[in-house]
């Protein structure tokens, strides 16, 4: 009787094992890969803003891999105010290329002290982020800290929206990214092409005497995002 138990428990595994490889050729095989849905090419004007390019290091181009392309620029108004703004498109191995900006601005000295959705409206529909609250200390070229007038060292507060954009659809979560190339690779045979998106800016309010409040940095940035968009994101792709 044990003999028997072990034979059919064996050939159900074979059964399973069968089937499982025989999954590789049912699946879909995509004729060509998807194109990216974002365009890299920043442009040099965007409403009232002005944009220079800004640096891509050596050290971001070998961690992030020789395949991932960047479009960065750095834009400001006539009135002063700055907006950073970054697009980094993976190459095939994803796994470096595309990450949250969580994991690398601790790196740069900065504390993220909150996070949340929020969403901006676009022709196609809403465009929905994550938005982050930084923190980090200032410092002078000696390395010393920056006091303000009441002996407290100043600090500097920025806003960062980010959000992915695939070949037809944006998501502002990493997991939710995941799931849709598992959906992608299983019903469509392909994954996607994916590049983030990141637009940031200082809240200067107590660092200049003209400066703008967390409150007009936000509105700041909703603006210039509406603005922005969709100028990089190709018309087959759908927010969410």
């Amino acid at each position: 009787m044990k003999i028997a138990n072990v034979t059919q428990r064996l050939w159900i595994l074979w059964a399973l094992l069968l089937l499982g490889f025989s999954g590789i050729f049912i699946l879909p095989k995509a004729s060509k890969p998807p194109l990216p849905g974002v365009i890299m090419a920043l442009p040099d004007f965007i409403g009232d803003w002005y944009g220079q390019d800004a640096v891509v290091t050596e050290k971001e181009r070998s961690i992030l891999g020789s395949e991932t392309r960047f479009a960065r620029k750095q834009y400001t108004n006539a009135r002063g105010d700055s907006i950073y703004v970054s697009i980094v498109l993976a190459g095939e191995d994803m796994s470096t290329s595309i990450h949250r900006p969580e994991r690398c601005l601790p790196a740069q000295g900065y504390t993220v002290v909150d996070k949340h959705r929020i969403q901006v409206g676009l022709a196609t529909g809403p465009l929905t982020m994550t938005r982050l609250h930084n923190v980090r200390p200032l410092f002078n070229t000696q390395g010393k800290p920056i006091l303000l007038r009441d002996s407290r060292q100043a600090n500097e507060f920025s806003l960062l929206y980010y959000w992915f954009v695939g070949s037809t659809e944006t998501t502002d979560d990493h997991t939710t990214r995941y799931v849709i190339d598992a959906r992608d690779r299983l019903l469509k045979g392909c994954n996607q092409p994916w590049a983030y998106v990141t637009v940031m800016s200082r809240v200067t309010a107590k660092l200049d005497k003209f400066g703008q409040t967390e409150a007009q940095t936000d509105a700041l940035l909703h603006d210039f995002v509406q603005k922005l968009a969709p100028l990089i994101q190709g018309p087959t792709v759908k927010t969410r």
